[in-house]
């Protein structure tokens, strides 16, 4: 039934409008004629408005950008002026629900604001809720106190339903006002790279369906639900829990950061032959696929990440995924932002830069420019949404339309006689550019082009994509072996855009253009002439642009390098929604800004916003009734040009400030390890006293259970503290766990037992995160009366639960214990974040604090008092720079003054000089939020940004950085200091102060 269904789509008759046919009954829901469903689909495509649309999307997760809705709308932006339509995004039960029971959806957890900002910028939104995420957050996105919970999680159980069920209600019901055509929202996923039931771990399809249910009871009844399989397996695409759109994941680089250059080769089974097993029925649509890499602690940094997934990468695997008929494609990560507080897992640290297309900093980069072609091919390709694949391979190997073995080529035809030739090299390791000629189909039958001599040639890790018979506006391309950007229609002229690399022989040609002269302007190394049958030749290598003019048509040729400086902006209008994309509404072909946001014409005013990086020269394609253009609300001189543009000059003016040298600063400095000093008293501290616990991870010594997580403690240090009596011990063996790269130390009494920090599990060889040490006391040390072992853990995180194992219940904290000597502990007491899960900061959230006593005691919080700090002098060692001579925890404070000017955009971030061979662990904190995580002995990450809305740009801001000396010998900072990462005049939303977020003063007074 389905291969009949398949056949008869494909032979029905195109339109702009819809591809029609007759769903058998029993068939999936939300395809066309779904009267409840105001996104529907079927085997090609997603519709909206009874429109085809290609679903280019990327995955932003905006908890992890805490400034709110003006940097995300700077994003959203950014994403939308690329040919992004859609924004993915993980939603965090963890940080939206803190104690059970206590739903908080304000601030950075925001779903309505998400929702709106998207709405304004004009970005469909997939939402993904879990309630399980992975994410490489902690957790997995599960709520800290759910470790606590008997029930096995990611199943039917009943304790776990009861958990999530008012959470994905809560979700639910954000979505139901937001849901296309009302909305941003046009699907909703559920679980996350989930499994079926089997007879030994029951329960899953069960809970995926009551998810489902969950989902459609509380509003979410007109877009369809979704799944996002880990690899193509087929789950969840029949069968209970069926989702109305299976999707998968690929991550075909992996993540070896540490050797980016070499690639795996291109899988060259295409991977619709995997989506013909699972649903040909349905669109092949990619859930997640590759956007960046995370990197580990102890990894190569995430410029090397970026390096291993850059525009080299996107270029061959993407263009790989649209030769296997993919409309709809997530990238995952577009923007990756910052684990900020204690949003990590185990593997990764602060940094969630992922070498995503826009970096951390919101800086964009060279993929970014890559994919923003991409797209704009995608979006003006009709055809494109229902071309099927009529053939692939190279020579000796499948059809053959190349002459050239080293060259791969899969051929699609749309119904209505448009050819899509997408090649590639056959081998990642060939290097070097390749010549080569190419068989194609045309309405005169199968020509071998070029035609005109010479060849066309493929750089090594490239891809490209070749057309014939392609329409644009009321003209057609017969072929070219240059790619399009786009094309548009501006007043009642047709416009083109061809594009190849500097010095790559093109030729293209443009058919039905009657008896019209080309004229060629602009650079001298594109020529045209009159052809065979009202056709036009196009031939060259192309440098800079040149404009062909043919009639009421306009192609333009740029080497590639120029092209990623063109940008296609719409033109909002009265008969167009805010998601619509040229060509479907009126638009102009901007070139040469740094980044252009958007554009309004009122008459004859054309009025750009965008970004600057440097002094630009601005051309502008506009209907002929223009002339006047603002750029930024400022006039620009602009004079007609050969080439038919508006040109002016944009002024870059912006100068990157003077950042205040820290150095130079007035440090405070104060002990955050008083626990260690003779009577300290914790008697008001978490007695552990349970003897048992339900998880699946029992304890490995000692009478009581110690893990942190029992006693309402579930991130940041912790600080455990054992009592017992007299001088008979002699020793303590300590079992600790606490995630890979976790460290922790150990005192009796004041006396420094030792350290042990856990090893990473991918950039080390296996690894661990869990120690067993035993610490030998010395007679002197221990008092005939009260004797106390003191244990500071530095957990990375909780575990994610990827394989539903329950593996994000691992310990944190003491494992296993026993006092040597005969002896055993009187008691233990356990202190972490303060208030646990009854935190006090409802703004920041959850997971901004841990447990050290400068922590505890809001020192890092804006407006702390400096009551017991000793302030630096040129005497005195209080300065992170000269810092500690023992094992031991310091805190240094400083303030400093930032005047960032308007109309810029400026990211600042503190630079850490890191010591490889000194074992000392920092936290930042920056006006009450942490955003840094730094660990010297395994880096990689020394650059820690501190987005505008965190860090004031314009008045004071507060700094807190710790340091804990591992070693006995101490440790010190080799240098920190205040950098800028970028320098841009910008149009962005301003930001005033910093994010509304309670000081010392409401929280701990």
């Amino acid at each position: 039934m389905k291969a009949l269904l398949k056949l008869f789509v494909l032979l029905s008759v195109y339109s702009n409008a819809v591809l029609s046919y007759t769903v058998p009954p029993g068939s999936a829901g939300f395809y066309q004629g779904n009267s409840t469903a105001a996104v529907t689909l079927d085997a090609h495509s997603l519709f909206f408005d009874n429109k085809r649309a290609f679903v280019f999307s990327g995955e932003v997760h905006t908890w992890r950008i805490p400034s709110g809705k003006p940097l995300w709308r700077d994003v959203f932006e950014k994403m939308k002026a690329a040919g992004f339509n859609s924004v993915s995004v993980y939603h965090h039960w963890g940080i939206s629900e803190g104690k059970q029971g206590q739903l908080d959806f304000e601030y950075h957890r925001s779903q309505t604001d998400l929702y709106e900002v998207a709405k304004e910028v004009g970005l469909f939104v997939v939402s993904r809720p879990g309630p399980y995420i992975n994410a490489e957050t902690h957790a997995g996105g599960f709520p800290g106190w759910l470790t606590n919970n008997p029930a096995k999680a990611r199943t039917n159980q009943t304790g776990y339903t009861t958990a999530w069920t008012p959470y994905i209600e809560a979700v639910a019901k954000f979505v139901e006002p937001y849901q296309y055509p009302d909305g941003p929202v046009i699907a909703v996923q559920s679980e996350n790279e989930f499994f079926v039931s089997t007879p030994t771990d029951p329960g899953r399809s069960e809970h995926m369906q009551e998810i489902e249910d969950t989902l459609r009871a509380n509003g979410v009844k007109k877009v369809p639900i979704t799944h996002n399989d880990a690899f193509h397996s087929g789950t969840f695409a029949s069968g209970t829990g069926a989702v109305d759109l299976y999707m998968w994941d690929n991550y075909p680089q992996g993540f070896a950061c540490s050797n980016p250059t070499t690639w795996p080769e291109v899988n060259s089974v295409n991977e619709d032959t995997e989506h013909q097993r699972f649903n040909p029925d349905q669109l092949w649509a990619a859930g997640e696929f590759q956007g960046g890499a995370f990197d580990p602690w102890g990894g190569s940094g995430y410029d090397a990440c970026f390096v291993l997934t850059n525009e080299q990468f996107a270029s061959v695997h993407y263009k790989n995924n649209y030769a296997a008929q993919t409309t709809y494609q997530n990238l995952y990560m577009t923007y990756g932002g910052t684990n900020w507080g204690n949003l990590a897992e185990p593997t990764v640290y602060t940094s969630y830069d992922y070498g995503a297309p826009i970096r951390e900093d919101r800086s964009l980069s060279s993929k970014y420019s890559e994919l923003k072609l991409q797209a704009g091919f995608l979006h003006a390709s009709r055809e494109f949404l229902v071309a099927t694949r009529i053939g692939n391979g190279t020579v000796g190997s499948g059809t053959p339309f190349s002459d050239n073995n080293q060259i791969y080529t899969t051929a699609l035809a749309s119904p209505n006689g448009t050819h899509f030739y997408v090649i590639r090299q056959t081998t990642v390791k060939n290097l070097t550019p390749t010549q080569f000629s190419l068989r194609v189909n045309t309405t005169e039958g199968q020509i071998t082009i070029p035609q005109f001599g010479g060849n066309a040639t493929l750089d090594g890790r490239e891809s490209q994509i070749i057309v014939s018979e392609y329409p644009y506006g009321s003209h057609k391309l017969k072929y070219s072996t240059a790619e399009i950007f786009t094309w548009a229609t501006i007043g009642d002229v047709d416009y083109l855009v061809l594009y190849a690399e500097k010095g790559h022989s093109i030729e293209a040609v443009v058919s039905g253009v009657g008896s019209s002269t080309p004229t060629v302007s602009g650079s001298t190394t594109i020529s045209a002439k009159a052809g065979d049958n009202s056709t036009t030749v196009i031939t060259g290598s192309p440098s800079g642009i040149s404009t062909v003019t043919i009639g009421k048509t306009v192609v333009l040729v740029a080497d590639k390098h120029t092209a990623l400086s063109f940008w296609n902006v719409h033109i909002p209008g009265r008969s167009a929604t805010q998601y619509d994309r040229a060509p479907d509404v009126p638009s102009v072909l901007v070139i040469g800004p740094y980044l252009v946001r958007g554009a309004t014409l009122e008459n004859s005013h054309l009025a750009l916003r965008g970004d600057l990086n440097a002094t630009t020269t601005l051309d502008v394609i506009t209907p002929s009734s223009v002339n006047r253009i603002t750029w930024n609300g400022a006039p620009v001189n602009v004079k007609k040009t050969d080439i038919g543009t508006l040109r002016g000059t944009l002024q870059f003016n912006v100068q990157a400030p003077t950042l205040p040298n820290l150095k130079e600063a007035s440090w405070f400095c104060a002990d955050s390890l008083p626990e260690i000093q003779p009577g300290f008293d914790d008697s008001k501290w978490v007695t552990m006293n349970k003897t048992s616990t339900a998880r699946p991870y029992q304890p490995q010594g000692g009478k009581f259970v110690l893990y942190a997580d029992e006693y309402g403690f579930h991130q940041g240090n912790t600080i455990a503290r054992g009592h017992f009596t007299g001088k008979n011990a002699t020793g303590v063996q300590l079992i600790v766990q606490g995630g890979f790269n976790f460290g922790y130390t150990a005192w009796l009494n004041s006396k420094f037992l030792g350290s042990n920090q856990g090893t990473n599990q991918y950039s080390r060889g296996g690894g661990v995160d869990l120690t067993n040490d035993t610490w030998t006391f010395n007679s002197e040390d221990l008092n005939d009366g009260d004797n106390v072992v003191t244990v500071v853990v530095d957990p990375t995180g909780l575990e994610e639960d990827y394989n539903g194992q329950d593996t994000f219940k691992t310990p944190r904290g003491i494992r296993g214990y026993q006092l040597l000597g005969g002896v055993d502990f009187d008691h233990w007491k356990v202190q972490g974040n303060l208030g646990g899960e009854d935190f006090p900061d409802k703004v920041r959230g959850p997971l901004n604090e841990g447990g050290l006593f400068v922590e505890r005691q809001g020192d890092h919080l804006p407006g702390a008092p400096l009551t017991g700090w000793t302030k630096s002098t040129s005497e005195s060692a209080c300065a992170p720079y000269t810092g500690l001579t023992s094992a031991g925890i310091k805190a240094y404070r400083t303030t400093f003054n930032l005047n960032i000017p308007a109309g810029s955009d400026i990211p600042i971030a503190l630079k850490f000089e890191r010591t490889p061979t000194s074992s000392y662990r920092s936290i930042i904190y920056i006006n009450g939020w942490q955003f840094g995580r730094f660990n010297s002995r395994d880096g990689p990450q020394t650059l820690f940004p501190l987005p505008e809305g965190i860090l004031n740009h314009n008045g004071k801001n507060e700094l807190l950085v710790t340091l804990w000396s591992l070693d006995g010998a101490g440790a010190k900072v080799a240098d920190l200091e205040l950098v800028t990462t970028a320098t841009v005049s910008s149009s962005k939303e301003p930001i005033k102060g910093i994010v509304r977020s309670p000081g010392f003063v409401e929280l701990r007074k």
